[in-house]
């Protein structure tokens, strides 16, 4: 390798490439009150005291909920509450706010459901979690109900026979991995087994609140999650569905919404939230596995790569999924019966899924030579236009083949 011009390397080294000086807590004040030492630092440059960090954390959750008006004064909400610090946060922040004694108190009845689908574990393990889970929620005096996955999957996800409000009702089994395998396709990919396991959960949440009066169902999704899943349905092809998978309110339902009220949170936010709280959180124990096992894994360890060294990634791109909006005209269309989101318009001219499709179709069939091309071509095509029309959206319809009882 040529070597010209590296005898002084480390001087030049030194005068053009300065390190990046550290945050030092200890030489800065406060960021709103300008009086404190601060003890957080958020984004890498934002050092705030302990009392303006839980003001401000409680501020930004009622902040979302008063900009919009998704819940009114009496109305019943379910919460899915699972492992970890966003669903502790969550059941805090609604318990203070329903303790207030001032205008801006909350006035819904919060009702929380656990769905228990760790499969991956022991049974005694499942049962300790979903037991922690209790003690949990009845500290902060909500009404729980539980479901299995594996149960409710069995059972063709007929949720209301499920869904039980005593833990000792609970279904859990030894085989419940074995059990949720028959289900899927032996041969199908994670990537697909995750969206199909997503597209189940959501659908448990919508009938169980319907079963349970709720209009409204709030999910503990993150920043981080938004932002990773909108990578991810524009690599599954869910591209017509992104304003519904990573925006404010899932409103596919017509009697059922899907608020995220966390989705501008980070997780070190929610954390240091529940340490200066002294809130005991149900440890999130998850099987490890590649990254590159599937595409929602890979997406998601690239945002947080990304949000490591630049801390506005994930704002960047959640605010990108705030300005995205489904069409009006696909509103009224069809409805895919796995994700019931509706499908794409058809047009005279084939679509880019649709002409991937109709290149595999022909490709499987006999030419007639009895024809001239173009009558061919005409044919295949009117032919194409009957046998192309599906229940499902383009996504699922790739789905479906890894359904045993679709």
């Amino acid at each position: 390798m040529c070597s010209v011009g590296d005898d002084n390397l480390e001087e030049k080294t030194s005068k053009y490439m300065e390190p990046v000086p550290k945050f030092k807590l200890d030489d800065n004040k406060c960021n709103k009150c300008r009086a404190s030492t601060p003890c957080i630092v958020l984004r890498g440059k934002d050092a705030y005291c302990q009392a303006c960090f839980l003001s401000g954390t409680t501020h930004k959750f009622k902040a979302f909920l008063g900009k919009h008006r998704f819940v009114y004064p009496n109305d019943k909400v379910l919460v899915y509450h699972t492992e970890g610090h966003p669903s502790t946060s969550l059941l805090h922040f609604l318990r203070s706010g329903l303790d207030l004694s001032t205008p801006k108190k909350l006035r819904f009845e919060p009702i929380v459901i656990y769905i228990e689908d760790k499969i991956d574990l022991s049974s005694e393990e499942r049962s300790d979690a979903a037991e922690f889970i209790r003690k949990q929620v009845e500290e902060y005096k909500f009404p729980l109900h539980y479901i299995s996955l594996c149960d409710c999957v069995k059972k063709n996800n007929k949720v209301a026979e499920c869904l039980v409000d005593d833990i000792s009702k609970l279904s859990i089994g030894d085989n419940d991995k074995e059990n949720l395998n028959q289900v899927l396709n032996s041969k199908a990919n994670t990537t697909n087994k995750r969206d199909i396991l997503k597209i189940y959960k959501k659908t448990i949440l919508i009938e169980a609140a319907k079963h349970l009066g709720c209009k409204v169902v709030f999910t503990p999704e993150l920043g981080i999650d938004i932002a990773s899943q909108l990578l991810t349905n524009v690599s599954l092809g869910r591209g017509i569905h992104l304003a519904l998978d990573v925006g404010i309110c899932d409103n596919r339902d017509e009697d059922v919404k899907i608020v995220r009220p966390l989705r501008h949170f980070e997780i070190k936010e929610l954390a240091m939230y529940n340490h200066f709280n002294r809130l005991e959180v149900v440890a999130k124990k998850e099987k490890l596995e590649n990254i590159y096992s599937s595409v929602q894994s890979l997406m998601k360890n690239f945002v947080g790569g990304l949000q490591n060294n630049f801390p506005a990634t994930i704002t960047t791109i959640v605010r990108t999924g705030d300005k995205l909006a489904m069409e009006k005209s696909l509103e009224d269309n069809p409805r895919c019966v796995l994700c019931r989101g509706p499908q794409e318009n058809r047009n005279e001219e084939l679509t880019s899924a649709e002409s991937t499709s109709f290149s595999h179709w022909v490709s499987t069939r006999s030419p007639q030579y009895s024809m001239t091309p173009v009558e061919r071509y005409e044919k295949s095509l009117e032919s194409f236009s009957v046998a192309g029309d599906s229940p499902y959206c383009f996504a699922c319809e790739r789905l479906s083949h890894d359904l045993v009882v679709s």
